[in-house]
C-alpha cells in the first residue's frame, strides 16, 4: 500500500495534531465558564451572607435599645423587608448569571456541532474518494 492509498499517511502530521487540540477548545471554553459561573455565584452569596451577618447583628443592637414593642415590630417589619429585598437582588442576579452560562454553554456546543458535522462530511467524502480510487 503506498503513501497515495494510505489513509493514515497523514494522520501524525502537525497539521492533524492542531486539528486534535482544536476539537478540544470548547471543552476547555465550557471549563472556563463553570469556572467564572461559579466564581460569581460564590461572590454573590458570600457578599449577601456578609450583609445578612451585618445586619442581623445592627437590628439586635436596635431592638436591645428599643423600649416600645409596636417600634420593635416595626423594626423587625422593615429589617425582613429590607432582608427579603436583598435576597430577590441577589437571586436575580444568580439567575442572570446561569442565564449568561446556559448561553455560553448552548453557542459553544451548537458551534461544536457544525465543526463536528463538518469533519464528518469531510471524511466520508475523503473515504468515498479513496473507494473510487
Amino acid at each position: 500500500m503506498n503513501a497515495v492509498n494510505n489513509p493514515f499517511a497523514d494522520f501524525f502530521k502537525p497539521e492533524l495534531t492542531q486539528e486534535v487540540a482544536n476539537l478540544f477548545k470548547p471543552m476547555q471554553t465550557l471549563a472556563e465558564v463553570n469556572t467564572k459561573t461559579v466564581e460569581t455565584l460564590v461572590a454573590l452569596q458570600k457578599a449577601y451572607v456578609e450583609e445578612l451577618a451585618n445586619a442581623s447583628v445592627e437590628q439586635f443592637k436596635t431592638l436591645c435599645e428599643c423600649k416600645d414593642p409596636k417600634s420593635a415590630l416595626d423594626l423587625q417589619v422593615q429589617f425582613y423587608k429590607s432582608v427579603e429585598a436583598k435576597m430577590t437582588d441577589t437571586a436575580e442576579k444568580s439567575v442572570a448569571a446561569m442565564n449568561v452560562a446556559k448561553d455560553a454553554y448552548v453557542s459553544t456546543v451548537e458551534e461544536s456541532g457544525k465543526k463536528v458535522t463538518e469533519m464528518a462530511e469531510e471524511a466520508a467524502k475523503k473515504v468515498a474518494d479513496l473507494k473510487v480510487a
